[in-house]
């Protein structure tokens, strides 16, 4: 089964997404072999984000987040510990950039 971490580029396709509707352009995606979700669970990424935003981001869970707040200092941790994991980290980044969210399909 396929681990990807979505964030959309504008808010409509971010309403589009909870369709799933959205068309591939709209979005930003990385797909996460098993190796590399297993890599992230084991460093504590997503234990981390779990705390952070009171989420449930886990093996065959889809989970969501949608609070900037949350978003930014969940990027800035990431940031702080966990520094070498980028394509993490940058994710983060485009919600904010976009002013979007951070989607987790697992």
């Amino acid at each position: 089964m396929n681990k990807v971490i979505t964030v959309p580029k504008n808010k409509d396709a971010e309403v589009r997404l909870n369709y799933n509707e959205a068309l591939h352009f709209e979005l930003i995606e990385i797909n996460l072999t098993i190796e590399e979700f297993n890599y992230l669970w084991d460093k504590g990424i997503f234990h981390l984000i779990n705390n952070i935003c009171n989420s449930i981001i886990d093996d065959n869970e889809d989970e969501s987040i949608n609070d900037l707040n949350l978003i930014k200092k969940t990027h800035q941790e990431l940031n702080n510990r966990y520094s070498e994991c980028k394509n993490i980290i940058d994710m983060f980044q485009y919600a904010l950039t976009y002013k979007t969210s951070i989607h987790f399909y697992f």
